[in-house]
């Protein structure tokens, strides 16, 4: 009886690696990325036009009051946007950076000096088109309104670079030089 025992149960083990093995020469689905999710034609280009709609979209969600503008407060998270002890104009007092903010600048409010182009402490609609707009221009290599998957790659390639992964290998110096 137990040698059945230790049978079946090596028997199930080996099955198990078999199982894992088929699976990992299966390639794992792939997420879709920021771009897959704005192409709305699922065409694999990304357009201007689909990138313009991927900003109005996402302005709309972040202007919590759809007072056609988004500020500080509404940049923060949501768990933030309480107030607290904010003063009623919703503006910072001098030398403190507003409520939820980070002193050295947190990513909301890098955004707000980065795209509020006429500096009156928040962006328009019109001010997030145009950083869309130039990003879209940044990405579109070949500047013929879309953005193809050779020029996806290119992209993700320079942002790995950038970042440190997968950096290209130095070449080689040879022995002779």
């Amino acid at each position: 009886m137990k040698k059945f025992v230790v049978a079946a149960a090596l028997a199930a083990t080996m099955l198990t690696g078999v199982a894992q093995a088929g699976q990992q020469d299966t390639p794992a689905p792939r997420r879709a990325g920021p771009m897959a999710m704005i192409d709305a034609n699922k065409d694999g280009v990304l357009t201007r036009e689909e990138a313009l709609a991927a900003a109005d979209v996402q302005f709309a969600r972040m202007d919590q009051n759809k007072d056609g503008k988004v500020d500080a407060t509404e940049m923060r998270p949501p768990h933030r946007r309480g107030g607290g002890n904010a003063p009623a104009d919703g503006k910072a007092p001098a030398g403190k950076p507003a409520p939820g903010m980070h002193r050295r600048g947190g990513m909301g409010e890098r955004m707000l000096a980065r795209v509020d182009a006429n500096k009156d402490g928040a962006i328009s609609r019109e001010e997030f088109r145009a950083a869309a707009t130039t990003r879209f221009e940044r990405m579109d290599a070949n500047r013929d309104g879309r953005i193809d998957a050779a020029e996806q790659n290119a992209l993700r390639e320079r942002m790995k670079a950038r970042s440190g992964r997968h950096a290209p290998p130095a070449p080689a110096e040879s022995a002779n030089d």
